[in-house]
């Protein structure tokens, strides 16, 4: 298992805006959304390359909560007050 570090962010704690989800994609999975917590912190939402019973991860620092849809992933993002990265969004 191979991990990526994302809990690298600018000086002010912020978000870098020229990440993109894509850059975060691995051989297993590809980077679908990236989010940030209240305190700025960058989260992942993920989803698996290969056949998985719970194909979607949300990432967060050295946490990964896996889940069997998008949706749930996103709910479970708007719960715990994770917001989109709006610059992201095309």
């Amino acid at each position: 298992m191979r991990l990526i570090p994302i809990g690298i962010t600018e000086k002010n704690g912020e978000f870098p805006l020229l990440a993109k989800a894509s850059d975060f994609s691995t051989n297993h999975y590809d980077g679908i959304q990236v989010r940030k917590r209240r305190d700025g912190k960058p989260v992942l939402v993920m989803k698996s390359r290969n056949d998985a019973p719970l194909p979607w991860m949300v990432e967060y620092g050295f946490s990964q909560i896996y889940f069997k849809s998008f949706d749930e992933a996103i709910k479970f993002c708007s719960s715990r007050g994770m917001q989109l990265v709006k610059e992201q969004m095309e």
